[in-house]
């Protein structure tokens, strides 16, 4: 009989469960900005997801966190697929540039942090531009008045991201090292 190598062992579900039960309730702490935005915490624990467990657990967790917290709302269930995808991002990027090379630097979790973010913002206008434009045939006017205030909020969100979990990931890291979570 031979033996299959299994892709996710039981402690790195039970990390990418934790981690998208952070993303998921931090989401919930926001400021609604008039009818279409939001500033809210949840992209910071996408990006520290991927700073501290790297690419494909960051990943994992922020489109799942994310994911979940858009079946919470009727008006996001039927993109919550595309949330994954685009949330998904934040702690890919930030994990895949953190852990380039063999040292981890604050300068590479900036870096890795703000490139998730800031392509998450990115895909995010562009998936509300196609929406609103190609499938809900809004006036172009209405649809720039609504990118203004979706831009303005999601780079606050970006920049509290990178701000909030380059801090966190320089408090948490070597507090996970001693409880031998974090082998790096």
């Amino acid at each position: 009989m031979q033996k299959s190598k299994q892709k996710f062992t039981v402690r790195q579900l039970a990390i990418i469960g934790l981690l998208s039960a952070l993303v998921f309730v931090f989401s919930w702490i926001q400021i609604p900005v008039g009818d279409v935005g939001r500033v809210h915490l949840g992209n910071v624990f996408c990006a520290l997801s991927g700073l501290l467990f790297g690419p494909l657990t960051g990943g994992l967790a922020s489109g799942f966190g994310s994911m979940l917290f858009d079946f919470t709302n009727p008006a996001y269930i039927a993109e919550s697929w595309v949330t994954f995808l685009t949330k998904f991002f934040i702690g890919f990027l930030a994990g895949l540039i953190a852990q380039r090379g063999e040292k981890r630097t604050p300068v590479k979790d900036v870096v890795g942090a703000t490139a998730g973010s800031v392509t998450y913002v990115a895909l995010y206008l562009l998936k509300s531009y196609i929406k609103m434009c190609w499938i809900e045939h809004q006036a172009l006017g209405a649809v720039q008045a609504q990118l203004v205030t979706k831009g303005v909020t999601s780079l606050i969100n970006a920049v509290l991201a990178v701000v909030v979990s380059v801090l966190l990931v320089q408090a948490v890291r070597p507090a996970l090292r001693r409880a031998g979570v974090l082998k790096d």
